[in-house]
Parts: structure tokens; sequence; C-alpha cells
């Protein structure tokens, strides 16, 4: 199943892609970006107790767990409860179960407890898109270099997308440097260009 690299670049990519339900504001979105990148890589914190790992956490139930509480989090921090955020964290959380589900795992029993509290079924897609990691002995040569082809095949998978979203976001209409922005296209100029005060291309006063 996926590294942590991995699931945080999917993060990553949930919160570019969902950057204009957060608003405007760049502080905004940097909250957003590190909300997602965090929960969409903490579920595995279930590793610290081996047992209970790919289930509770690894579940709708989990999921909609955290949205309510991002929820209500922004609520009491705000004062206005922001649905859209706290659906942006849920979807963040939910991001780790799919690529899981999507994994290898060949550690019986395989899979996920995906739809944990209502069934206690493990489920596993056998795609195997990405490759296994191994989470017992990592300090060995061995387990070392193979969790390096993991992470490199994640970012080559992973990595285009965000990239592409990161475009997307500041190009797009309305964007930081898109059309109609400051700075971007067919948009004012920034103060000291051309046609702002005290730029090029604005004549002086007589006597000024």
């Amino acid at each position: 199943m996926p590294s942590p690299v991995g699931h945080a670049l999917a993060g990553a990519a949930i919160a570019l892609a969902a950057e204009p339900l957060v608003r405007h504001g760049a502080l905004r979105f940097r909250v957003a970006l590190v909300a997602c990148i965090l929960l969409a890589a903490l579920p595995d914190l279930d590793l610290l107790y081996q047992p209970i790992h790919r289930a509770v956490t690894h579940s709708v139930g989990s999921t909609l767990l955290v949205t309510i509480v991002a929820i209500g989090v922004t609520g009491r921090v705000t004062g206005s409860r922001r649905l859209a955020f706290g659906l942006l964290c849920g979807l963040a959380w939910g991001s780790h179960l799919v690529l899981d589900w999507l994994g290898t795992d060949p550690t019986p029993p395989r899979g996920i407890k995906a739809l944990w509290p209502f069934s206690h079924q493990w489920f596993i897609s056998e795609l195997d898109i990405f490759r296994g990691t191994e989470r017992r002995q990592v300090l060995t040569w061995a387990s070392i270099a193979y969790n390096l082809k993991a992470i490199a095949q994640e970012i080559a998978i992973l990595a285009p997308v965000a990239a592409v979203l990161a475009w997307w976001r500041l190009y797009r209409p309305g964007g930081p440097g898109g059309p109609g922005r400051p700075g971007g296209p067919g948009g004012p100029g920034r103060p000291g260009g051309p046609g702002r005060p005290g730029g090029p291309g604005r004549s002086r006063r007589p006597g000024a």
C-alpha cells in the first residue's frame, strides 16, 4: 500500500482541485492545503498498534467522523460552520482509503475495512496500481531500497496530477495569475508597472 509520500501528494491534489470551494484568500488556501496533506496521511497512525491497522481509520465511518469534526471545529474557530471546508477534510481523509484500496497488500487479511461500522469485510481492488511498502524492518537496506522504489512510483503517478492542478489553480480565470487578476493577463498592472502611479508610461504634471 502507498507510503505517506503518495498519500500526501493525493491530499495536495485534492486541496488544489477544490481551491474555489475554500473561497478566495491565500491564507485560507494554505490552511486547507496543509490540512489536506496531513489528513490524507493520518489514517496510518493506526500503525502504532498493528492489530487495528487498516480497520477503523480506513473506513467510511472514520471519514464521516472527520468531516463532522472538521465542520464543528471550523465553526468554533471562525464563528460560522464551513460545510465546504469540512467536506474537503473528509475528501482528503477518504483519499487514503482509495489509494490503499488500489494498492498491493500481500499481508492477510488483505485490503481495508472500507465499510466499517456497517460491515467488517475487507476490501481490495486487486488492481495493484501502487506497490506495497515494507513497514516492519524499515531500516534494513533491502527494505529501504524496496520502499524507495514504491515512493518513486507514487511520485511518477501522483506528482503530475498535482502539478497540473497547481497550474490550473494559478492560471484559471480568477486565479492568482489568471485573466482579470492583478498581474495576470488582461488584469490591472502591479504598482510601479505600466499605467500605474510611478510606473513607466505615466506622464508627469508640469512642475512636478
